[in-house]
């Protein structure tokens, strides 16, 4: 802090600077509860400490109006500085007991320009609306600002990072810290910002054309129901309808417009669990997910577009069950039928508007073409929106393409022949990039009239599709079409690599894949997504893969090709399950998430052959991606199905397999009986078959029936034989004969439990200290969290507070940076205790509160035990120091925050502020 006072600063015509806007919080409130005269005293000392502030710092005072004040400064240090000591000055004066004054201050930094005496710059406002966010004491900065400070804020101040936030007024979302010092207070409710828009609406990279009257029918009808659902054949454009509306109606839902594809299922029962992957839930739960995810909608005003539906007709019950249970819940559906549910409100999909078919006499009468007169108004051709789609994406084809007296009658004709059906249009103008459009109209002719005699039995509309697919297919060369056949067998896309393992070599295709693939993206057969990760994805749409897998079926490729399919997911799932224990687990998780599908695609058909080796393989491989992205249920249900399965006792082996993925599963879940029973069978089988690493391993899982208690209660002791304890020492005998580090780490890890939930803390934290050691030893990310949130468990019970709480702090890190649900809601309720021993109850709560959000979000359902042991160690310390009502409202405050925001204040004190967002590495502690 500045010593002596700094000269005023000096501002030129231009230039940069940091604007500090500051206000009294409540003032309103504040002169009606003390009155007129006493208020404009209290406010005019404030204003004679802070101007005190302000010039000792170099302050340029651009107005104040009211209570507030508008300060310029030429570096953002020093605007930081004057913030924290205008807050600290009025803290130390002496107010009277009623008279509190809480100023709320936000700072900006930007270019502004010099207009008479004052700066002007859109910068100076921005740091008002900043300051809005704020709660009385509260400092809060652009990351603007912090990016501008040319080094680390003084000593005894600190930045936290609270993440993005919408200004009121303001386009786009902007970055805020909290700026802190020794001495200010550091714990407020969440920011008071309008929220960054949420949802997963994908991004149009193509214009969207006409139907502007259709939307704003549709529009009007969601307004007033809360189901609305698109109807019409494929490829009428009922996705881009829904998204075009989702889009425009987004603002009006607190919680985002979010769209749920179901293209690649055609199982009913998996629609809850894909609403609830979408939305970024995850479910650990023994719970029907219908229910937890009913729970999560039923405090929120969110909007969901359930795009396909037509193939999972039978989850229409699921649409309504989550609309009774969430009030604030609409659902936009796209299908080729309603689903006839109360409340629903159907919308047909028309065809886009076409002009008459020139090549008829009618059509000749109607576009006003008599006698001699053969030139077709160009403008009022364009009128048309069937007319300006095909126009639309013929340019994006060929830059130089225009309509003409000689070529609009073509042009006409082929947006009448498709019957303004936007996908056949968008099929036929790919094709300008080689043909004109009297040719394109000439080959459409020909497929159209062949598909007429040949499938009357289809609806015209849909005869129309069927034909502009097929004429599009027939242009394809033989390495084009086999290429597309083979393409049908990935259910949600995939990329390069993966087609060419699955597709086939060049030599075989007859031509370079890549070359293909581009050829199929310029003919609007194959669609591009672009991932973050830099490598596209090449998908087709529904309709289109129908047709390709056809012709794979009539080819007889399609067994071979599936088990290509097969292949190539087994080693992926095979590859994966190696790296979810390391420094690459978020990507691999990401990566499972994206190919899940397909999966489950090989899954099934392993099942339904049945092909025991592919289906428990894959399962297998499967069971930690399920557990930690939060699809339990699902691996629950599959994996019970297997066991049940006769097959599932052909190989011992593979039997044993099964059944650890099915006790890990249930282990996740809470059901510590289920996991017992399935675990102990493995255990017999591995201990049949003679082998000692499978042993080891066997007996480790079988231990934690007798480690966990089934309840708090001393008297109920799970382990009277010290069976537990028998099998942990059995299995780290074997690994330490074997030389298997992870395995002797896990076996201490798993001692370190038993000792610590019998009530032996002491020897608990031992064994964690061993197994810690060992874990990073061998690199495994994963454990070495689990080993700092125990041992960070273990120290806070036996009065090591300091140490514990950086142990969970870095275990806080790791599991953020995985996305680990599970352990973070542990890891929060771990520092909610050490904040009870701290003394700073408030705090306890908000963490208390921001984990049970956490479980109601996830679904997450741990072990009762768990429950108990927290409620255990937090109430006692509680209960007379803090009233029921203090708890609740704390706990709502923490609650309400987002899972970045929960993080950043758990890690407040902890010396890793900084880190709250970083990802994974090693966890030195």
């Amino acid at each position: 802090m500045p010593t002596s006072p700094r000269p005023e600063l000096e501002v030129s015509a231009r230039g940069t600077y940091t604007f500090l806007f500051t206000d009294i919080e409540g003032s309103s409130e504040l002169e009606t509860r003390i009155g007129r005269a006493r208020y404009a005293a209290a406010r005019d000392r404030h204003r004679e400490i802070l101007r005190e502030v302000w010039a000792t710092h170099g302050g340029r005072e651009q107005g104040t109006e009211g209570d507030s004040f508008f300060v310029a400064f030429g570096e953002a240090s020093t605007a930081v500085e004057a913030a924290v000591a205008g807050q600290r000055a009025l803290l130390a004066e002496p107010w009277p007991e009623d008279t509190g004054i809480r100023v709320r201050m936000g700072l900006n930094s930007g270019g502004a320009e010099l207009s008479g005496d004052s700066l002007v710059g859109l910068g100076i406002n921005r740091a008002a609306r900043i300051a809005a966010l704020a709660h009385g004491g509260q400092i809060l900065a652009s990351g603007l600002t912090r990016d501008l400070l040319q080094d680390a804020p003084a000593p005894d101040v600190t930045l936290l990072d609270l993440g993005e936030h919408r200004l009121k007024g303001l386009d786009g979302a902007v970055r805020i810290v909290q700026v802190t010092g020794s001495g200010l207070p550091a714990d407020f409710p969440r920011l008071r910002s309008i929220g960054v828009r949420s949802g997963n609406l994908p991004v149009q990279l193509t214009t969207f054309v006409g139907r502007g009257a259709e939307l704003e029918a549709a529009a009007a009808l969601l307004a007033r129901t809360r189901l609305l659902t698109l109807t019409g054949p494929g490829g009428t454009g009922k996705t881009r309808m829904s998204l075009e509306l989702a889009g425009r109606a987004a603002d009006d839902f607190d919680d985002g417009a979010w769209f749920v594809p179901l293209e690649p299922i055609r199982d009913a029962s998996l629609v809850a669990a894909r609403i609830s992957s979408a939305l970024g839930l995850t479910d650990t739960s023994t719970r029907p997910v219908i229910e937890t995810l009913g729970e999560w909608l039923s405090s929120r005003r969110i909007l969901i577009v359930l795009d396909n539906f037509e193939q999972v007709v039978a989850a229409a019950p699921i649409v309504a069950d989550l609309l009774r249970a969430a009030s604030g819940l609409k659902v936009i559906v796209t299908s080729r039928a309603a689903l006839h549910v109360s409340g629903e409100q159907e919308f047909p999909v028309p065809g886009l508007p076409a002009p008459p078919d020139p090549n008829q006499q009618s059509g000749l009468e109607r576009l006003g073409l008599h006698g001699a007169n053969r030139e077709i108004d160009l403008d009022a051709l364009g009128q048309y929106a069937a007319v300006r789609l095909f126009i639309d994406r013929a340019l994006a084809v060929r830059p130089g393409f225009t309509v003409t007296n000689e070529n609009a009658p073509a042009v006409a004709a082929i947006s009448a022949r498709l019957q303004g059906m936007p996908l056949a249009i968008e099929l036929a103008a790919a094709r300008v990039k080689l043909l004109t459009p009297e040719a394109i109209l000439l080959r459409l002719d020909r497929q159209l009239d062949v598909l007429a005699t040949g499938a009357r039995d289809l609806p015209p509309r849909q005869q129309t599709l069927r034909g502009a697919i097929a004429w599009s297919y027939d242009l394809l060369d033989q390495s084009g079409r086999r290429l597309l056949d083979r393409l049908s067998v990935f259910v949600s896309g995939c990329d390069l690599e993966a087609v060419e393992a699955v597709c086939g070599p060049s030599s075989e295709l007859g031509g370079d894949v890549l070359d293909g693939l581009m050829a199929l993206v310029d003919q609007s057969l194959v669609k591009v997504d672009e991932t973050g990760a830099g490598e596209p994805r090449f998908r087709l749409l529904d309709t289109i893969r129908a047709y390709a897998a056809e012709q794979l079926e009539a080819d007889g490729e399609r067994t071979p090709i599936e088990d290509r399919h097969r292949d190539w997911y087994v080693g992926l799932v095979e590859r994966a399950a190696t790296e979810l224990s390391g420094s690459g687990q978020r990507a691999w998780l990401d990566r499972l998430e994206v190919e899940h599908d397909d999966i489950r695609a090989v899954l099934d058909r392993a099942v339904a052959a049945p092909d025991p080796p592919t289906a428990i393989g894959v399962a297998f491989a499967m069971w930690r991606f399920w557990q930690k992205h939060g699809h339990l249920a699902e691996a629950r249900r599959r994996l019970e199905g297997m066991a049940d399965a006769p097959w599932s006792h052909d190989d011992p082996r593979l039997r044993a397999r099964l059944l650890e993925a099915l006790g890990g599963t249930c282990w996740w879940q809470g059901d510590i009986p289920a996991m017992g029973a399935r675990y102990d069978e493995a255990f017999e089988i591995w201990t049949g078959l003679g082998d000692e690493r499978e042993i080891a391993n066997a007996a480790y899982n079988a231990a934690f029936q007798f480690s966990v208690p089934v309840s708090t209660d001393p008297a109920s002791d799970t382990d009277p034989d010290r069976q537990g304890l028998r099998l942990l020492e059995q299995a780290l005998a074997i690994y330490r004969r074997l030389g298997d580090q992870g395995g002797e780490a896990n076996a201490l890890w798993g001692l370190g439990n038993y000792h610590y939930f019998r009530g032996l803390p002491g020897l608990g934290v031992r064994k964690f200290r061993e197994a810690l050691e060992i874990f990073r030893a061998v690199g495994d990310l994963t454990m070495e969290a689990w080993a700092l949130h125990m041992l960070g468990s273990g120290l806070m019970r036996t009065g090591v507070g300091d140490e514990a709480r950086r142990h969970i702090a870095h275990a806080i890190r790791h599991f953020h940076a995985a996305g680990d649900a599970s352990g973070l809601t542990l890891t929060l309720d771990d520092l909610s205790a050490v904040a009870v021993a701290d003394g700073d109850l408030p705090r306890a709560a908000r963490l208390r509160g921001a984990a049970r959000n956490l479980t109601s979000e996830t679904g997450a359902q741990l072990a009762a035990y768990v429950e108990e042991l927290f409620e255990a160690a937090i109430r006692p310390g509680v209960r007379g120091l803090m009233s029921d009502d203090d708890l609740a409202r704390y706990g709502a405050e923490g609650a309400a925050w987002t899972l970045d925001e929960a993080v950043a204040y758990a890690l407040q004190g902890t010396g890793l502020e900084s880190h709250a967002g970083e990802g994974e590495g090693r966890m030195d502690s």
